[in-house]
């Protein structure tokens, strides 16, 4: 019995030790780089620098969105990136500007792998696009898509 009290505390003892090794993923918070969270103020330059942090990172990274509504207008988010693995962690909302015209594709990856999108909301504002729809129109623009 002995001997195996003291298996289980030298597995005990090694499981601490290595994991006191592991170090955490960096997490780029947009509202560190000064977005704000009225759904009024343009966030999107403070979501591109979270973004080229994270990209820049040797390792896994996280960009993080907290609660509230982001406004955010087209970007791009270009690779490749030195972190095989990034994660979008979205608590609150990234809204899109009002008005579909002239809009194109609110957020694009471009030449990234191991991108992970976690809760949250992408809000299109997709109101006038629907009213445009159902009326009939046909210059109305596509919609949402996923490339």
């Amino acid at each position: 019995m002995a001997q195996l009290e003291t298996s289980i505390i030298l597995l005990l003892l090694t499981l601490i030790s290595t994991t006191s090794f592991v170090e955490a993923a960096p997490v780029y918070s947009i509202a560190n780089y000064g977005a704000k969270s009225d759904g009024r103020t343009d966030s999107t330059k403070s979501l591109q620098a979270a973004w080229e942090a994270a990209c820049g990172s040797s390792g896994s990274a996280t960009i993080y969105v907290p609660t509230g509504g982001f406004l955010v207008r087209p970007v791009t988010f270009n690779g490749p990136c030195m972190s095989s693995r990034i994660t979008f962690r979205i608590d609150g909302a990234l809204v899109a500007p009002s008005g579909y015209s002239g809009a194109g594709e609110l957020i694009v990856f471009d030449h990234v792998e191991g991108v992970s999108l976690y809760g949250g909301t992408i809000d299109g504002r997709g109101s006038a696009l629907w009213a445009c729809k159902a009326a009939g129109g046909r210059h109305c623009p596509r919609g949402s898509t996923v490339r």
